[in-house]
């Protein structure tokens, strides 16, 4: 069986380095969240330019959107996104253990 090299190597950087850590999980957000955006608009069935028009934004926007390594993603611009595309978008907090809180955004 081939070993996953890649997975040994960011867990042994995890296991070293608290920076290392955060950064690699910012990373995997700005992953979650390009998909999110393309998932919308996919299941939605527009074209880049048809969001946009319905989003009020341009198309470089929804591109620069759904880059994974876009960091600029805002609640508004999601919700915008999530509005035009028909989809209910919900924010989540929570802190282990006693505080769980959800709220439906759209």
């Amino acid at each position: 069986m081939k070993r996953d090299r890649h997975g040994e190597f960011v867990e042994q950087r995890g296991r070293k380095s608290a920076a290392y850590r955060k950064t690699f999980a910012r990373t995997l957000q700005q992953i979650d969240l390009a998909m999110l955006v393309r998932e919308m608009r996919g299941a939605a069935g527009f074209t880049q330019t048809e969001l946009a028009k319905k989003a009020r934004t341009t198309q470089s926007v929804i591109a620069r959107l759904e880059d994974a390594e876009y960091a600029g993603h805002s609640l508004t611009m999601l919700e915008r996104i999530a509005a035009a595309c028909g989809v209910a978008l919900k924010l989540r907090a929570e802190k282990k253990p006693d505080f769980d809180r959800e709220v439906a955004l759209v």
